[in-house]
């Protein structure tokens, strides 16, 4: 996943705290780049989260397919009560 490095830059407004900037500016040359990494960074995060989710429910429904499988479901046990 990810996405396109090689995509242009383009300008976009942010509202930000502006004591937060000016602190932020002190310790950072390019801003924009910094800026730029962390969403980059949030991105992965949140990407990798995802793919976990999925991988947890794909695991779930195999584990029950096979619970299933092995032992039917409980209503068919139940049906000649």
């Amino acid at each position: 996943m990810g996405y396109d490095r090689s995509a242009p830059k383009r300008p976009v407004n942010l509202n930000l705290n502006a004591d937060l900037v000016e602190q932020c500016r002190s310790g950072v040359v390019n801003l924009s780049a910094h800026v730029e990494a962390l969403l980059a960074a949030d991105l992965a995060q949140r990407q990798a989260a995802a793919e976990a989710e999925k991988l947890r429910t794909e695991r779930a429904i195999d584990a029950f397919s096979a619970l299933y499988h092995e032992h039917g479901s409980l209503s068919e046990e139940m049906q000649p009560l």
